[in-house]
């Protein structure tokens, strides 16, 4: 609440030092950019990371904090050693989602700190798809617009 808050202070401001409204448009629609392409990037970094990751079977150990982030994750053994999610645990039927002693198939990544389990692998194959159809559609909007 507070984050419109500020954007709208912002924007009044703008209006006052003299920006035309359009200016203000254009403004907000580089901004909405630029969280697109920083989303893209982030998609494609952890796409690339799976595609080079190796193909493991895992057992579900539990859900636990993360070490690398304040959310919990889903943790998997690959021969002795518990490694980690990349990304958190979805939160929602968690105990339907995960069950305990099942085997998985997951991706261990290449530097061996955590792994892709089949819900980070559609992660990041549906953001990856989304953003290469949402950054170039963006980019066309916002450029036609000029």
């Amino acid at each position: 609440m507070e984050f419109v808050a500020v954007i709208a202070v912002v924007a009044v401001v703008l209006l006052i030092v003299g920006f035309k409204p359009f200016t203000l448009l254009m403004i907000a629609s580089g901004l909405i950019l630029l969280g697109i392409a920083a989303m893209a990037l982030f998609f494609i970094y952890f796409f690339i990371r799976m595609i080079f990751a190796r193909s493991h079977k895992a057992e579900f150990s539990r859900i636990a904090k993360s070490p690398y982030n304040r959310f919990n994750a889903a943790y998997y053994i690959i021969d002795g050693k518990e490694y980690p999610n990349v990304f958190p645990s979805e939160g929602i039927k968690e105990n339907k989602l995960y069950k305990s002693s099942s085997t998985y198939t997951v991706l261990l990544d290449r530097s061996g700190k955590y792994v892709f389990d089949r819900f980070s692998i559609s992660t990041c194959i549906a953001g990856f798809v989304f953003c290469m159809i949402v950054l170039p559609a963006a980019a066309f909007l916002i450029f036609r617009l000029l």
